[in-house]
């Protein structure tokens, strides 16, 4: 099973055409999750797009047309999940679910507010103990001195309350101490922000974790793509 995640950046804007090459050269995910998605005039669009590459299932929020939000693509049945108790921040997590995964896409507010999501997550983690989990998106958030060059994150500490509660840095566990950015400023300085975090009893199944920068570096989006590979066994 392969999800592949990306932020579009303001919803796509006019890079219709280079959303549509990104769908196309990830077909082969089961999954997608696209965030900054926004309800706006390129919706429908994007929906057809992802419908011609096999994704019959999409599931979006009812966020207002200039709110940031998240869309989920599949092509097979899953359930579908919104939280109306995140309130004014519901439309930041989508859970689908199926027989063999709970996989909640995210996009993180920024600063202290990731804080609402963060508690969240990890009452739902609490609630299904019996559940593979998958968290993924755009947590706005890294370890110091190691997602990023200094400590400039707020709420990194939740990253080490995740693996706590029995998640996993899938890519982290790939790649050990590796320095990759997912995001850069406009001075240059690279962050890790993008992320898998699964349940622990999945790490036999990780096969692969990566990113693919050039959506980024050609200018797509301001940030990479980001695709998680289980073997199913």
């Amino acid at each position: 099973m392969k999800i592949t995640t990306w932020n579009i950046r303001h919803g796509g804007g006019s890079r219709i055409k280079e959303i549509s090459q990104f769908c196309s050269e990830n077909r082969d995910s089961d999954v997608l999750v696209i965030t900054e998605f926004r309800n706006n005039k390129n919706k429908d669009l994007i929906i057809k797009v992802l419908d011609n590459y096999g994704y019959s299932r999409v599931f979006t929020t009812d966020a207002e047309s200039k709110i940031n939000s998240v869309l989920v693509a599949c092509k097979n049945e899953n359930k579908v999940e919104v939280f109306d108790e995140l309130k004014e921040h519901k439309q930041r997590v989508i859970k689908v679910k199926n027989s063999d995964f709970s996989i909640y896409a995210c996009y993180f507010p920024q600063q202290k507010l990731k804080k609402i999501v963060f508690d969240f997550l990890l009452k739902e983690i609490k609630n299904n103990p019996n559940e593979n989990i998958i968290i993924t998106g755009d947590f706005n958030t890294g370890k110091h001195y190691l997602d990023e060059k200094g400590a400039s994150f707020y709420c990194a500490e939740y990253l080490n309350k995740l693996e706590a509660a029995g998640m996993l840095d899938a890519w982290r566990f790939i790649n050990k101490d590796k320095r990759e950015y997912s995001w850069y400023s406009n001075a240059g300085n690279g962050f890790r922000i993008d992320h898998f975090y699964v349940s622990n009893n999945l790490s036999n199944y990780i096969k692969d974790c990566y990113y693919n920068h050039q959506y980024r570096e050609n200018k797509f989006s301001d940030h990479s793509s980001m695709t998680l590979d289980l073997e199913l066994k």
